[in-house]
C-alpha cells in the first residue's frame, strides 16, 4: 500500500544525514515522502510568507520549506501556537488530499496541528535524541498513535506516556555498506594511514582528547568530516589549536555516498565526546550514536569515548575507552593490528537493522493499533497511564541522594515524575515572585521550584501560604498538560492539603521520625488516601488517622547490586561510612573503634556539618592517621566505594528516636553483601544475620573485635544479597495499595 508519509526534522535536508534523512530516503522508494525541516532564522520578509515551497531531491524525497510569520521565541505560548497553526495550513496546501502518516523526529507542534486537520491521519513520534525537557514533548508523546524509542531508557520513559511504544535501534542503508575501490585507493594514496572523525565540531566534542591524540601521533593524519560551529571562547581556542596542527585536516560536510568511501579508507574511526561510564544500557537520557554503524558498515574499527549500547558489537569492532590513556592505547592497538573488526558478527547485526526492515516494523506496528490493556486478577485500583507522579520533598534534588530521590528515580521507570524542591528562606521580594520554574534532569525527572509568597510568622500564615502555592502549582500543572497527578509527599511540614492540586491519588511516605512536626504530620496523614512507612515501628502512630497504612521499606535499584564500575580508589577492605556527617553520630564510639584498629583504613564519605566536640576533635583538632574524611562525592561513585570496602558502619546516638528506626545506608551495603555494624535499628531486629547491632559501646567494640578475629559464616553474604533482592523497587512498587 502506497502511503503519504510526512517526516518532521529539526535538521534541514542536506549533505549531513541523520537517521531521519535515512528513513526518508528509504521510504521514498515505496511511498510519497515529504520532508519538513525547521525554518532557519526569522527574517522580516517572513511577515509576508503565505505559502510553503516544495522541491524534489535526487533521492525522490519532496522537501517542504515554510516560514513562520512571526519569530516564535518572542511570543506567548498562545500566540506561538496560533502562528504554528497558520504554518500548518501552509504545509497542508502542498500535501496530497489523502490521509497522512505524520512521522516526527522531534516534538513538533506542527505535526500535531496537521494531525487534527486530516481525518484518518496517524502520528508517529520517533525519539532518537533527548527531548524530554522540551515544552511540547509530553503533549506530542500522548497524542501519538505510536511512539518509537531508540533505546531501552527512552522506551521505559515514553511508555509511561503512551501505551503504544516500541523500541527500534539505529539502522543502516545497504548501499552504505558498499564502496568504490578506486575512490578508497585514492584516499589512501593521498592521506596514507589516517584516523577519521565524522562529526559536527560543536561544543560537545572532546577537544583536549583530540589534541592529545594528534600530538601523540604527529605522523598520522587526523581527518575531520563535519561542520565547524561557532563555540564559546575557551572551546574555540581549543578548536583553533587542533586545526592549526599540521596533521589535522578539515574536510567539511560530506554526503553519505562520499563519506562511506572515506570511512572505508580510514585505519581507525573515532567517536570523541566526554567519557561515559561503561554501561550495557543507558541509565539516563542521552545520545545513542548513529556514527558507530556508519563506521562499522565499512568494517572499520571504532574507538569511542561513549557506549554503543549494542552488546553484539562490543569488542567486535567497537572499542570503548574509559579515560584518555585507554583511548590512546586502543588507537595504538588498532593501528598495530592487535584489534580488528569481527566482520561476521558485525554483518549479522547490520543485516538485522537495515532501514527497510526497521521502517516495515514501524509501519506494521502503526497499522496494528495500540495494545489492549492486560486484565489481571488484582483488585487494587489502577492509576491510568498518563497521570504523572509529583514528589513533594523536604530535601532539594541537588545534593545527597535520600530515599525520596531514589523513589523518584524508581517511579520514573513507570511514570512521568515531577520533583518539587522545598522552598528557600522567605524574602520580601517573594511577594512578587509568582513563577513556578522547571528544569529537567538527565534521568528524565522534572524538578520544580517555587518561592513562598508569605512569611510563616510562627506558623500563623502557613495555611494561607500553602493555599496560594497550591493554587499556583495547580495552574502550572494544567498549563503544562500534567493533569491530575499522583501526589506523593515526603514532607509533613508543607502543602498538607494535597487535594487542592486535584490529584488522582495521594500518598504520604514517612521516611523518618518527624516528632517535631507531629501536628502537621497528623493533619497530612489524615488528608491523604495512603500512608507508607519505611519501618514497621512507624506504623502505629498513623493507624488511628488513616485506614490505609502500609510498610514499604527502603528500596534498591538493580544498579545497586551490580559489580563496581571503577577500580578501587582507596584500596580494598577499608571500613566505610556514607551519608551526612552531623551531630546525630556517636563520634566518641567512632574514635574508640578507629583507635582500637589502627591497621584498618576508615573512610568517611559525605558532607560535614558538625558542632559536637568529639566530632571536631576527630576531624580537625586531633585527627587519626588511619581515618579519611572525603566530603561529599558524586552519587554514582558510592556503589564502587561500597563494593571495594570490607564493611560498613553507622553508630548513632541512642537518645534520639529518629536514630533507632531504619536507614537507607544499610540496604545499600546489603546490596553488595557487605557486613554492617551499627547502633540499634528496629527495622532489623528480626535479622541478626544481616547486620550487627547494639546500643552498648563496650558491646560494639567487643563484637567488632570478635568479627575481625573469627569472621562470619559464608552463608551470611548470600543471605544479605537475598534480602536485598526482596527490596528491589520493582517488587516494592508492586506491593503498593494501587497499581501504577
Amino acid at each position: 500500500m502506497r502511503r503519504c508519509i510526512v517526516i518532521f526534522s529539526m535538521e534541514p535536508w542536506g549533505d549531513m544525514w541523520y537517521s531521519k534523512h535515512h528513513y526518508a530516503a528509504r521510504l521514498a522508494r515505496e511511498h510519497d515522502v515529504y520532508f519538513v525541516g525547521l525554518p532557519d532564522r526569522w527574517r522580516w520578509t517572513d511577515l509576508f510568507s503565505f505559502r510553503a515551497k516544495v522541491s524534489r531531491v535526487p533521492e525522490g524525497v519532496q522537501v517542504v520549506e515554510y516560514r513562520n510569520n512571526l519569530p516564535l521565541r518572542f511570543l506567548s505560548r498562545w500566540l506561538s501556537d496560533r502562528i504554528v497553526a497558520s504554518s500548518a495550513r501552509k504545509v497542508q496546501q502542498v500535501l496530497p488530499d489523502a490521509p497522512w502518516v505524520l512521522w516526527s523526529f522531534y516534538p513538533a507542534s506542527l505535526a500535531t496541528h496537521l494531525n487534527r486537520m486530516r481525518r484518518g491521519s496517524k502520528l508517529i513520534y520517533h525519539v532518537v535524541d533527548p527531548y524530554i525537557d522540551r515544552p511540547n514533548n509530553l503533549a506530542v508523546a500522548r497524542a501519538a498513535d505510536l511512539t518509537v524509542a531508540i533505546n531501552p531508557w527512552y522506551r521505559r520513559f515514553y511508555s509511561r506516556l503512551n501505551a503504544h511504544c516500541i523500541e527500534i535501534p539505529h539502522g543502516v542503508q545497504p548501499e552504505h555498506r558498499v564502496f568504490d575501490e578506486s575512490v578508497v585507493q585514492a584516499h589512501r594514496s593521498r592521506w596514507g594511514r589516517f584516523a577519521l572523525l565524522a562529526s559536527g565540531m560543536s561544543g560537545t566534542v572532546n577537544y583536549p582528547l583530540l589534541l592529545q591524540l594528534a600530538r601523540t601521533r604527529p605522523e598520522m593524519p587526523l581527518l575531520v568530516a563535519g561542520k565547524r560551529f561557532p563555540l564559546p571562547k575557551h572551546a574555540q581556542a581549543l578548536s583553533d589549536s587542533l586545526f592549526a596542527l599540521p596533521n589535522v585536516h578539515h574536510l567539511d560536510v560530506l554526503h553519505p555516498d562520499a563519506l562511506r568511501d572515506l570511512v572505508r579508507a580510514a585505519a581507525v574511526c573515532l567517536l570523541t565526546y566526554d567519557f561515559e561510564p561503561r554501561l550495557a544500557e543507558p541509565v539516563q537520557a542521552g545520545r545513542t550514536p548513529l556514527k558507530v554503524l556508519t563506521y562499522l558498515a565499512q568494517h572499520r574499527p571504532v574507538v569511542s569515548t561513549n557506549n554503543s549500547y549494542v552488546p553484539a558489537l562490543e569488542g567486535k569492532g567497537f572499542f570503548k575507552a574509559d579515560d584518555p590513556a585507554e583511548f590512546l592505547r586502543l588507537v595504538d592497538d588498532v593501528l598495530e593490528g592487535k584489534r580488528d573488526v569481527d566482520t561476521g558478527a558485525v554483518d549479522k547485526y547490520l543485516d538485522s537493522v537495515e532501514y527497510a526492515r526497521l521502517a516495515d516494523r514501524i509501519l506494521a506496528e502503526l497499522d496494528g493499533g495500540a495494545p489492549k490493556p492486560e486484565h489481571g486478577a488484582s483488585s487494587k485500583p489502577r492509576i491510568p497511564a498518563g497521570h504523572p507522579v509529583m514528589i513533594i520533598s523536604n530535601e532539594a534534588w541537588e545534593g545527597p541522594m535520600y530515599s525520596k530521590h531514589r523513589t523518584a528515580l524508581a517511579l520514573a521507570d513507570r511514570r512521568v515524575v515531577l520533583f518539587l524542591d522545598p522552598a528557600k528562606r522567605w524574602m520580601p521580594i517573594n511577594l512578587i515572585r509568582w513563577r513556578i520554574s522547571e528544569r529537567s534532569t538527565l534521568q528524565g525527572i522534572a524538578v520544580l521550584s517555587y518561592f513562598n509568597p508569605l512569611p510563616f510568622l510562627g506558623g500563623r500564615l502557613r495555611g494561607l501560604n500553602d493555599a496560594i502555592v497550591q493554587w499556583r502549582l495547580r495552574r502550572f500543572l494544567q498549563r503544562t498538560g500534567r493533569y491530575r497527578p499522583v501526589i506523593w509527599t515526603f514532607d509533613p511540614s508543607r502543602l498538607v492539603a494535597p487535594q487542592r492540586l486535584d490529584p488522582i491519588a495521594t500518598v504520604y511516605h514517612c521516611a523518618d521520625d518527624h516528632r517535631l512536626g507531629v501536628n502537621e504530620e497528623s493533619t497530612l496523614a489524615a488528608n491523604v488516601q495512603h500512608v507508607l512507612c519505611i519501618a514497621k515501628h512507624l506504623m502505629p502512630r498513623f493507624t488511628a488517622l488513616n485506614a490505609s497504612v502500609h510498610h514499604v521499606p527502603h528500596g534498591l535499584s538493580p544498579e545497586d547490586m551490580a559489580p563496581p564500575l571503577t577500580p578501587a580508589a582507596y584500596g580494598e577492605g577499608y571500613g566505610l561510612y556514607i551519608g551526612n556527617v552531623n551531630d546525630r553520630h556517636d563520634f566518641e564510639l567512632w574514635r574508640k573503634l578507629m583507635e582500637a584498629h589502627p591497621d584498618i583504613h576508615w573512610l568517611v564519605v559525605g558532607p560535614i556539618r558538625v558542632s559536637d566536640p568529639h566530632a571536631l576533635s576527630l576531624i580537625e583538632r586531633d585527627p587519626l592517621p588511619n581515618v579519611t574524611f572525603t566530603g561529599q562525592v558524586p552519587y554514582a561513585e558510592l556503589r564502587s566505594l561500597i563494593a571495594h570496602c570490607g564493611f560498613g558502619f553507622l553508630y548513632m546516638k541512642p537518645d534520639l528516636d529518629a536514630n533507632r528506626i531504619s536507614s537507607q545506608k544499610v540496604v545499600q551495603f546489603l546490596a553488595q553483601g557487605k557486613p554492617f555494624f551499627c547502633s540499634w535499628l528496629s527495622e532489623y531486629e528480626d535479622h541478626p544475620e544481616l547486620i550487627t547491632m547494639t546500643d552498648s559501646r563496650a558491646d560494639a567494640l567487643e563484637r567488632f573485635r570478635e568479627w575481625r578475629a573469627h569472621g562470619e559464616p559464608a552463608s551470611f553474604r548470600e543471605q544479605r544479597l537475598a534480602h536485598a533482592r526482596e527490596l528491589l523497587y520493582d517488587q516494592l512498587l508492586d506491593r503498593l495499595p494501587f497499581t501504577l
